[in-house]
């Protein structure tokens, strides 16, 4: 079940990432409503665009390092966050190369995918940790008769 949620996932964020237009952010949009919403609150009146594509992009690569994680299993659980920044060098660079007159490739966003990828697969850890695989109390006999 992770390997299918992980391949639909990955497909989810090339093409959230690799489309040739960004999201729409124009006004009457849903970004732009949520930063309306954020800004009449008191406590989320700090959060403009900038801040907003940070969080998301941390949050986009999270269940992607956490299914990664889990796919490699405990003893490889750093490969979600290796897998993370590999997948967004890839990501980054083809915004550069083939999509550059419409997305932009940034730090910024390296970095943050980045540490998306790198809290996921913490956070795959420790579920592993938590709740390790159920072993049958049964043992199996091997030996074909």
């Amino acid at each position: 079940m992770p390997l299918a949620l992980l391949i639909l996932y990955t497909i989810f964020i090339g093409l959230v990432t690799l489309s040739p237009q960004q999201l729409d952010t124009g006004p009457g949009s849903f970004i732009a409503g949520l930063l309306d919403f954020l800004a009449s609150h008191r406590l989320t009146a700090w959060i403009d665009y900038d801040i907003l594509e940070k969080l998301a992009n941390v949050g986009m690569f999270v269940p992607f390092g956490f299914l990664v994680s889990l796919q490699a299993g405990r003893r490889r659980w750093w490969l979600g966050w290796v897998t993370g920044i590999a997948f967004t060098c890839l990501i980054e660079g083809t915004q550069a190369t083939l999509l550059s007159p419409t997305r932009f490739a940034t730090i910024s966003d390296l970095v943050t995918n980045s540490l998306g990828a790198g809290i996921g697969a913490v956070l795959a850890l420790i579920a592993m940790i938590i709740w390790p695989p159920r072993r049958d109390d049964v043992p199996i006999d091997h030996v074909v008769r």
